[in-house]
């Protein structure tokens, strides 16, 4: 008994699955979060492509009675606006395909880039400036820090959450 649970202990020590963390270099995280944007991006236009195809295959089949409106709107003017929703939709939908689509294609660095990810945006969380400074002439600068690629925009948007929270105090012990 003992020596049959040693060894199921021992198969589940050795058999893992789960793939090894890489440790990513902060420059090979910005150059992986840049080429996975891309792909949601390229992935974008194919996704319109095919809702905008899938829209006008199912509108084009319906019955269409010229003499009969829906809500006083033509029935050809409500079936190109549904169709042309159905583009949007794909369009809109397509960054989930193409992020799906990375994460199949780069699949043993996926755990370590959200690990990294994760990391990321605890660091924007914990040096982003108070919104509560943000005005019309002192506007927030990328809060969410969705434009930093690269480890020069990452201390350009810190100098610039830090010049924004200088703004916003700079007038707050003066009285008029």
């Amino acid at each position: 008994m003992r020596s049959a649970m040693m060894a199921a202990r021992r198969f589940q020590s050795t058999s893992s699955s789960a793939p090894a963390n890489i440790n990513l270099t902060w420059e090979e995280f910005f150059t992986l979060r840049k080429q996975r944007r891309l792909w949601e991006r390229v992935a974008a236009l194919p996704c319109a492509m095919l809702g905008l195809g899938a829209g006008a295959a199912v509108f084009a089949t319906l019955p269409v009675n010229p003499q009969q409106t829906f809500m006083g709107v033509d029935p050809m003017i409500l079936f190109g606006g549904a169709t042309m929703f159905c583009g949007v939709l794909g369009f809109v939908g397509g960054p989930s395909v193409g992020r799906v689509w990375y994460r199949i294609g780069n699949r043993r660095l996926a755990q370590s880039l959200d690990i990294k990810e994760a990391e990321f945006f605890r660091h924007v969380k914990a040096n982003r400036s108070d919104p509560n400074f943000s005005s019309a002439s002192n506007p927030l600068p990328d809060f969410y820090g969705e434009k930093i690629n690269s480890l020069a925009a990452y201390r350009k948007w810190l100098r610039k959450q830090r010049e924004h929270e200088r703004k916003g105090t700079f007038h707050l012990g003066k009285k008029k």
